[in-house]
């Protein structure tokens, strides 16, 4: 450890923290900027992503539930024409049966 100190100089212990602040200056000045500028740049584009992100999630679900809606009135419209259609069957046959009985009937009146 002595020798260190022997052999110390102040004259390029001086120099060699000009040279040290010197560097930091440059670095500071080109290379600091361009690098925390493109970090900021890049959290911004990742903020608009997920920005963008949870917009296109909200848009989904409100297609989702549309979808739903159309498909539950698609279901019950569906619904209402089957009882319609069963309805409508049901009258024919009565109507049917109806009228084969009074045209038996009439058969064996003149019979």
């Amino acid at each position: 450890m002595e020798e260190l100190l022997g052999q110390f100089s102040f004259g390029l212990f001086i120099l060699q923290t000009v040279l040290f602040v010197g560097l930091i200056l440059l670095l500071k000045k080109f290379a600091w900027k361009p690098i925390l500028d493109a970090v900021n740049e890049r959290e911004e584009g990742i903020k608009e992503a997920i920005l963008s992100a949870e917009n296109a999630k909200k848009e989904m679900m409100a297609l989702k539930s549309d979808n739903q809606k159309l498909l539950d009135e698609a279901r019950a419209e569906r619904d209402t024409m089957i009882k319609e259609a069963t309805a409508i069957k049901e009258k024919m046959i009565a109507d049917a049966k109806s009228e084969a009985q009074t045209q038996g009937a009439k058969m064996i009146e003149q019979a």
